[in-house]
């Protein structure tokens, strides 16, 4: 299933995940043999077949299915090859992390259509899985696009931080076939994906394939309180600057900045409300506990 070339050259593959700005991850080529990486790319399920809501309740431009044993066929072998300790062990080496477990259900197959983008974040840091809670430590990202075209956009981000676009290093990596990435999820981790540009190119999305590997434990220094995935806005283009005029097209690309915006606003505010309603919760649970101890017989 795997290219045998990759198992060969895991210290080098450590190397260049450690040493890669502006956080950790590496980039592999030809990473499943050819035949395999063609059944899946055959197989991919159809976008209608997966749910294109997006974290905001809205529906969106990217299909997720998560239920890749239940795909059958090269997706059902894929599932077992990503649990196996094969795989887990080979992640440990070249990232360096001990005991990285994958949870099957958390990734899962990802499709795109033109017009989408994903912008800069930082993954959700915590899970909790059959009575565990989880640290979120890697991503693994393979995708399945042939003949990808530079100007189709699409391409993978990492970012040093958005939110100083001035300062903000960010490299891209153009989502090719049988293409594999690696890269740590923590509190520097941000990445997305530029716009997708497919107009002149029917029947065309963005392929690709995620599976999470989690750890029961992190480096002190690396925790920080539990969130949900955090979202940072990307800048208006360069041109929009004090004495320029608008065209109808920039006016749009306004419009919908400061709607995805205001979406995301309204999210937080959300979570915010939900985890004040939890935190009332629990203190009312404890104040009915602290009384029935007050009130219990002193011996």
């Amino acid at each position: 299933m795997i290219n045998c070339n990759t198992d060969l050259c895991v210290d080098a593959l450590h190397r260049r995940y450690i040493d890669a700005e502006p956080f950790p991850h590496v980039v592999m080529d030809q990473f499943f043999e050819q035949d395999f990486a063609d059944q899946l790319c055959t197989e991919f399920p159809p976008f209608e077949a997966g749910n294109a809501l997006a974290e905001t309740g809205k529906l969106g431009k990217k299909s997720v299915n998560k239920d890749l044993n239940g795909m059958g066929g090269a997706y059902r072998e894929l599932a077992q090859y990503l649990v196996s300790e094969d795989f887990q062990d080979l992640v440990c080496q070249i990232t360096g992390i001990d005991e990285l477990m994958t949870v099957l259900d958390a990734g899962g197959t990802q499709e795109s259509l033109d017009g989408a983008d994903l912008a800069p974040h930082l993954d959700y840091n915590f899970m909790d899985w059959r009575g565990e809670t989880l640290h979120r430590r890697i991503n693994v990202l393979i995708y399945l696009n042939k003949d990808w075209h530079e100007g189709w956009g699409g391409n993978f981000e990492v970012h040093s931080d958005p939110w100083q676009p001035m300062s903000n290093l960010v490299k891209r990596y153009a989502p090719h076939f049988n293409r594999v990435i690696i890269m740590e999820t923590s509190e520097r981790s941000w990445h997305g994906h530029d716009l997708i540009r497919l107009q002149d190119a029917q029947g065309q999305s963005r392929k690709s394939i995620s599976a999470y590997l989690f750890s029961r434990s992190r480096p002190d220094s690396e925790i920080a309180p539990r969130r949900s995935t955090f979202y940072a806005t990307r800048p208006l283009p360069a041109h929009f600057a004090a004495g320029y005029t608008l065209t109808h097209e920039d006016a749009e690309i306004l419009q919908k900045a400061v709607s995805k915006r205001d979406s995301w606003i309204q999210h937080y505010q959300n979570e915010v409300l939900r985890f004040s309603r939890q935190a009332e919760k629990r203190a009312k649970q404890v104040r009915w506990l602290q009384l029935k101890i007050d009130k219990a017989p002193q011996s």
